[in-house]
């Protein structure tokens, strides 16, 4: 397994010194609806450290929606294309579909439909990503967050659906443990999990509290994993705490 950790592109630095494999970044960095000349002085920032931000999360604004009656495909095309072009240029290997608000079904929505406008929008993300050697990570999100794939099984199942070698599924221990889900479910997922984020009660950083991250990286190890697992948490003070949270990940591997 390789140990990175999400944040923004001030803490690079800091996530690099500590020891991380690779940083993940939001897709917004990447300014996708902007020109390459808005882009470039990111990019040259973010080249010059060492470490790659092999992930990228937060895939999508919450003002481009890609269910409900709102759906605008000309503009999600030309964004995903613009994305993952720069994300590939960068180093990027997995981007996060978890996006919350671009996939809140609307109230009075018919739920067929959005799940249908779901993997349509999956299957085009994945056509995409897959010319750019990038695998997309559906992220269930507890009900607190969006109302359409809650759970790693339901993520694995609008993956199946979505049926594209590019397309997968991600688990995210504080969502698993606000909707009461079994680790179990890592069994199932087991070749389609493409990413993993993990965080500690109240969704503080890892190693701090009682969330179950012993037992669930025992399973990954189990089940062969050995992607990548971010820490994706909130944090008290981020520089002392960054390297304490990777020797405790590594740790448990």
């Amino acid at each position: 397994m390789r140990f990175g950790c999400c944040t923004g592109v001030d803490n690079i630095e800091v996530v690099q010194n500590c020891g991380y494999d690779y940083v993940e970044l939001g897709v917004g960095t990447v300014i996708p609806e902007s020109p390459d000349t808005e882009f470039e002085p990111i990019r040259d920032r973010i080249m010059a450290f060492d470490i790659l931000p092999e992930a990228w999360n937060g895939m999508l604004p919450g003002d481009l929606k890609v269910v409900g009656p709102e759906v605008d495909n000309y503009r999600i095309e030309r964004y995903l294309r613009t994305a993952f072009e720069r994300i590939e240029e960068l180093g990027g290997e997995i981007v996060v579909f978890g996006s919350g608000k671009a996939r809140e079904v609307p109230d009075g929505f018919p739920q067929d439909e959005a799940e249908e406008q779901l993997v349509d929008f999956l299957t085009l993300a994945g056509r995409i990503a897959g010319t750019h050697g990038i695998t997309i990570a559906i992220e269930p999100l507890n009900k607190g967050e969006t109302n359409i794939i809650n759970s790693v099984k339901e993520g694995i199942e609008v993956m199946r659906r979505v049926s594209h070698p590019f397309v997968k599924v991600l688990a995210d221990l504080y969502h698993m443990q606000v909707e009461n889900e079994s680790l179990d479910i890592l069994f199932e997922a087991n070749g389609d999990l493409a990413h993993v984020h993990t965080a500690d009660t109240g969704r503080m950083q890892p190693g701090s509290g009682n969330y179950p991250n012993k037992e669930m990286i025992e399973i990954l190890k189990k089940i062969g994993y050995e992607g990548r697992v971010s820490a994706e948490s909130c944090w008290g003070d981020f520089k002392a705490q960054c390297g304490e949270v990777l020797e405790f990940l590594r740790s448990l591997s």
